[in-house]
């Protein structure tokens, strides 16, 4: 089930080529805001944390931090940058589900036997409707962090005079990733379900019905998106210069192409239990 899933998913993938290409261009527009803003902000702040080789000690990351404290509560040009980065990620983040409807919709089309350019109407016509369903994921995905973020933001000062105590933090931010990743997973086919007007609560139970293949989707595809990260990185590392920046350059198409094989994989999961033959 799970391989003819991820074979389906990679034929639809060469079907909605234009797709894959629209979303790196957007993907490289938000990577270069991104490089603006840490060449901007980022970099001239952190130009000041006291390293080991410049003497630092707990006391000058301390003072560093109160520093810091003050710059976010009295400097105005810090404000305008937050505000902006904050404008523009709400920007994306309300964009997100328009984009997954028209990707949705894309291969509810395929699956009919139509062939045509349906990603933009798709975007119109349950452009809302899966918003609304991401309005509820944002929801249940935020409320583990009201007990959650006082917590964690305790051990992060703590761990400021000691980095060790970092450590105390993982179990927690990795037990709010996995329950993050199945209100995901289970909003996801509840989309399936909206948009083809046949029940979002059946697509639920069969996202219950098939979750171990889904979670094994998941991981084969995660598993190349971890290789891109790898990729990149060692290469920043070991080749420095114009062949880092090109492949730096280029990631977003593969790592968007693993996104929507994704996505395409579970829709064709979900699609061999709503509709079996």
């Amino acid at each position: 089930m799970v391989r003819t899933s991820l074979t389906r998913g990679w034929r639809s993938m060469k079907e909605q080529s234009y797709i894959l290409i629209l979303l790196f261009i957007y993907r490289l527009l938000w990577g270069y805001f991104l490089y603006r803003f840490v060449r901007s902000a980022v970099i001239p702040v952190m130009q000041h944390y006291p390293t080991a080789d410049a003497g630092g000690s707990a006391l000058g990351r301390l003072l560093f931090y109160i520093e810091g404290q003050f710059a976010l509560s009295s400097d105005s040009a810090v404000h305008g940058w937050l505000l902006m980065l904050l404008a523009l990620s709400l920007l994306r983040l309300l964009a997100s589900p328009f984009i997954r409807a028209g990707l949705i919709y894309e291969l509810h089309q395929e699956s009919k036997g139509e062939r045509g350019l349906f990603f933009f109407p798709g975007m119109k016509l349950h452009g809302l409707s899966v918003l609304l369903l991401s309005l509820v994921e944002w929801l249940l995905a935020l409320l583990p962090l009201w007990w959650l973020a006082p917590k964690v933001y305790g051990l992060l000062l703590s761990s400021v005079m000691d980095y060790s105590k970092l450590l105390t933090v993982v179990p927690y931010i990795l037990a709010w990733l996995v329950y993050l990743y199945l209100v995901r997973l289970f909003i996801l086919y509840m989309q399936f379900g909206c948009t083809a007007g046949n029940g979002m609560f059946s697509s639920l139970l069969i996202a219950f019905q098939v979750l171990f293949s889904a979670i094994l989707i998941s991981l084969v595809l995660g598993a190349g998106g971890l290789a891109l990260l790898l990729i990149s990185g060692l290469t920043g590392i070991f080749a420095p210069g114009l062949s880092a920046l090109l492949v730096r350059q280029l990631c977003p198409l593969p790592a968007t192409l693993f996104r929507m094989w994704g996505v395409a994989a579970q829709y064709h999961l979900w699609h061999s239990k709503r509709f079996p033959q």
